[in-house]
């Protein structure tokens, strides 16, 4: 279901669905978004900073996630902390700038056509294998991280989210296609960081 007039947060990173994001919000206009998103009980938008040639006329991404706020607290910096949960994929349109130098724009949620799962888990048992290991992890195991391991996309994100790559390999594993797409991209960058 389209939401109509969701804020949108452009930042230099990528939420990936599942995955949970620390933010500090400083700027009036995005404290103020985060006080009508608790006071309503709605989400936003966290879209990608683009410099590319797809991106829209404001800068951004055309594709980016909704997320909900699950905790926030004051910062001893004097900023106010946000911690929020990607919930899912969506496209962005009709974007327009208010007043107060917020942007809103129509949301559309993105659903991936269904692949098997199982086989394509079986197809990549280095990813399932990396991210059970990283999971073990002290750092990561105290970490509010639900994965399913049932699912392609879940271990994919979740593990996107862990290892070090840049925003822009983020939003192409956001942008593929599918699970299966995803999960040969991903492949790539594994190959990549790991090769001396």
């Amino acid at each position: 279901m389209k939401k109509n007039n969701l804020p949108i947060f452009p930042l230099g990173l990528v939420a990936l669905p599942g995955t949970i994001q620390s933010l500090q919000i400083f700027e009036p206009r995005y404290i103020s978004m985060v006080k009508s998103c608790m006071s309503n009980s709605h989400g936003f938008v966290i879209v990608l900073q683009s410099k590319s040639e797809s991106k829209s006329e404001y800068g951004m991404t055309k594709k980016g996630t909704y997320v909900e706020i699950i905790d926030f607290n004051n910062l001893p910096n004097g900023l106010l902390g946000i911690t929020v949960k990607a919930v899912n994929k969506v496209a962005i349109s009709n974007i327009c700038q208010l007043e107060d130098g917020l942007h809103v724009a129509d949301a559309k949620p993105e659903i991936d056509p269904e692949v098997d799962d199982q086989a394509l888990l079986a197809e990549h048992p280095e990813i399932l294998n990396i991210l059970s290991q990283l999971m073990k992890h002290p750092k990561i195991s105290d970490l509010p991280i639900k994965v399913d391991f049932n699912s392609a996309d879940s271990v994919a994100y979740h593990l996107a989210g862990l290892i070090p790559l840049t925003s822009d390999e983020k939003q192409i594993l956001l942008e593929a296609f599918d699970a299966a797409q995803r999960m040969n991209i991903l492949s790539k960058f594994i190959e990549k960081i790991s090769t001396p």
